[in-house]
């Protein structure tokens, strides 16, 4: 840990409070003392600290009390409480409002210290894994393509060359071995292993192994979530555990016993399904394992999983190759293998020509798209007239991909209107073969699949009222404990009323918690919005607005203020939700610039060819020195496990794809301004820049 974390100690006992001091200092933290809560609350409200340590029996303000107020006003403030009183109630008591640790005085040096490391080391990890979220968000937004950010890195040389060996195998064990062993050499993991899912999707197959002990899960005996790799395949988001014995839902000292350290990976191999998990433990140099090191492994599973779903695509396809072949051994004309195979087959099945005409339809692909009779010879997009927009798009998209060779195709759901009874939805796949009468032909293959997805669509309903149901009894938690303090305050603000200086600050802290239990009603409502569609593309101003305001609570933790102002035109003009990943990356980095507080701008600004988007704070500025490196993947200022340097390059990958750019002008001292540039769609071209802006301040 940082020997410069800042610690507030709370305790009404002088000599107390001047022990702790002189052992925390001698340790290297910087102390502040406060001798009650109220006095807690006003150095809080003028500096910022890493850990709280606080008595619980304290005259005005007790500290049940001060950690119901941190938990209200500085939701990521760590506390450790400590009591002459000790009681397992106590303890209970505050740990459910919040606290890392429980101590019993009198307090011991060595107990102390060990609590207090504990706590700090748990907040690191906390932050750590929030900086991981961003950026594997930002990754997600791009796909493989992250692969392109840093191609001279040595470990994404690894993963290129695992990449293109993998296309090379057939065998599925051996597949496992290569990427368990790229696993183990970019993270020097000494154990590992890797779980897929059998055919039927219920049992877990180990099929890698570094200690070649191979052995089955059935995850019908698991409950969903249970253990470590049932919680990151029910999550979806791989897990980095720096020490499990800071992590209460995964540490069982007995089933630990044969690893060598408490730190270990897990990462879900996940594409359009769920295919299983890497798991990885016992670095060869006994260290914790990095977020970096997470990210790669996760990156490595993203890539395993681009394989195995080819792999799945390329049997699919041999498959159809071989009925369509043993049919008739001697079979020229594709029409009679169709005739013979169509009647039957439950899917609906169509076969094109090079120019899109319609040579052959079955029953089922006539009745999934809504029609009395086969029209062969016309074009297959105006028989399949129920379909959207996008999924018109992106069913070309995939025909031109068969034309650029690629030999099967899943499209993934589309969904076509019916006139009488809604629509259909269905599982649309593109296979391409050479009929030698007639030659290069496409199979489009359709499987209705709309009676599942409304099982699903029920399914997740009920599954939705059973968490609302869940949610109901924590509502009341949420809301009781800010609802408390409000009465206290206005309490208190009673009793003072002759001092209108007691009254306002009173009144203040009770409107904190009235905005708190806002913002509780406010997530509870989006949950209870199941079917609240997502986006892929917003306005502008719309994106920076839920930026910053994902950001709020962060702001007043740190005390800084952050003014949105933007012309006109970003009410109008939409991009890609992805650049909601960007916006957050450089507000956040530019809140965590200034950590005493200070002031963020984001101005908007509408130029001749495209639009400008200043990101600006009075923060210390950053070194010119390390001006030319700030975009550059992996390079990070922050201390070591903090950041993996890959946020501001993905911000500018991410940017590019809109032909933007990304520039930074900064001075020492004086504060950073980093730049967004994104070129305006012609349609605005023709439109003359307007000097009004629409100002929201926060």
């Amino acid at each position: 840990m940082p020997k410069s974390a800042k610690i507030l100690v709370v305790d009404d006992e002088s000599a107390v409070l001047e022990i702790i001091r002189k052992i925390l200092v001698d340790r290297g933290y910087i102390v502040d003392v406060a001798s009650n809560g109220l006095e807690a609350l006003k150095f809080l409200e003028k500096s910022r600290y890493d850990l709280v340590l606080s008595d619980v029996k304290m005259p005005e303000i007790d500290g049940l009390e001060l950690l119901q107020q941190i938990g209200l006003l500085y939701p990521d403030l760590t506390t450790v409480m400590l009591s002459a009183f000790a009681t397992i109630r106590d303890a209970v008591a505050a740990i459910k409002l919040g606290a890392f640790d429980y101590i019993a005085k009198p307090v011991y040096p060595e107990d102390l210290l060990y609590s207090i490391e504990r706590a700090l080391k748990f907040n690191e990890l906390r932050q750590a894994t929030q900086e991981l979220e961003w950026t594997l968000k930002g990754a997600e937004a791009l796909g493989l393509q992250v692969l392109e950010l840093a191609p001279e890195a040595d470990e994404f040389q690894i993963l290129e060359s695992i990449r293109q060996e993998a296309k090379q195998i057939e065998d599925l064990n051996q597949l496992s071995e290569i990427f368990l062993q790229g696993a183990q050499k970019i993270t020097m993991a000494s154990r590992g292993s890797i779980f897929l899912f059998d055919q039927e999707g219920i049992h877990l197959k180990c099929t890698a192994r570094s200690d070649n002990q191979n052995y089955d899960i059935d995850l019908k005996s698991i409950r969903p979530g249970e253990g470590v790799m049932g919680y990151v395949l029910q999550t979806g988001r791989p897990l980095l555990v720096a020490d499990v014995a800071l992590e209460p839902r995964f540490y069982h000292h007995q089933k630990r016993k044969r690893y060598a350290t408490n730190s270990f990976v897990v990462a879900p191999i996940i594409g359009e399904k769920s295919w299983g998990v890497i798991n990885l433990a016992d670095r060869c140099d006994l260290k914790e394992f990095s977020p970096r090191e997470l990210f790669l492994v996760w990156l490595l599973a993203r890539i395993f999983a681009e394989n195995l779903q080819h792999r799945e695509y390329e049997a699919k396809s041999r498959s159809i190759d071989a009925l369509l072949k043993s049919s008739r051994a001697e079979l020229i004309d594709v029409r009679e293998c169709f005739d013979h195979l169509s009647t039957p087959v439950s899917m609906g099945l169509a076969v094109v020509d090079q120019n899109l005409k319609i040579c052959y339809l079955n029953p089922t692909f006539v009745r999934l798209c809504d029609r009395r009779k086969s029209r062969v010879g016309s074009e297959i997009f105006s028989f399949m007239k129920g379909l959207s927009s996008s999924d018109h798009k992106r069913l070309q998209q995939c025909f031109e991909r068969i034309f650029q060779g690629e030999k099967a195709i899943d499209c993934g759901r589309i969904a076509m209107a019916h006139a009488e009874h809604g629509n259909s939805i269905c599982l649309a796949q593109l296979m391409r073969f050479d009929s030698p009468a007639l030659g290069q032909q496409i199979m489009i293959v359709l499987e209705d699949i709309t009676e599942i997805s409304q099982m699903q669509q029920r399914l997740a309903l009920y599954e939705h009222l059973a968490i609302m149901g869940k949610l109901s009894t924590c509502v009341v938690h949420e809301l009781n404990n800010p609802l408390d303090g409000v009465k206290r305050y206005i309490s208190l603000a009673q009793l003072k009323k002759d001092s209108s200086e007691d009254v306002a600050r009173y009144l203040s802290e009770a409107q904190k918690g009235l905005q708190k239990m806002s913002l509780a009603i406010s997530s509870i409502l989006n949950v209870a919005n199941p079917n609240r569609i997502l986006k892929t593309q917003d306005t502008l101003l719309s994106q920076l607005r839920e930026a910053v305001k994902i950001l709020l609570l962060q702001t007043k933790e740190q005390r800084v203020e952050i003014v949105l102002s933007t012309a006109p035109i970003f009410e109008e003009i939409s991009f890609g939700t992805d650049l909601y990943t960007v916006f957050v990356n450089l507000i956040k980095n530019a809140i965590q610039a200034m950590s005493e507080g200070g002031k963020v701008e984001i101005i908007g600004q509408e130029r001749k060819d495209d639009l400008e988007i200043h990101f600006k704070d009075n923060g210390p500025g950053i070194d010119p020195k390390n001006l030319e490196n700030i975009f550059k993947p992996f390079f990070t200022t922050k201390s070591e496990g903090q950041g993996l340097g890959l946020g501001l390059a993905i911000c500018q990958k991410i940017v590019a794809r809109y032909h933007g750019h990304i520039s930074l002008q900064s001075v020492l001292g004086q504060g950073s301004d980093f730049i967004v540039r994104l070129p305006l769609p012609d349609e605005f071209h023709a439109k003359a820049p307007k000097d009004r802006f629409a100002r929201v301040t926060h």
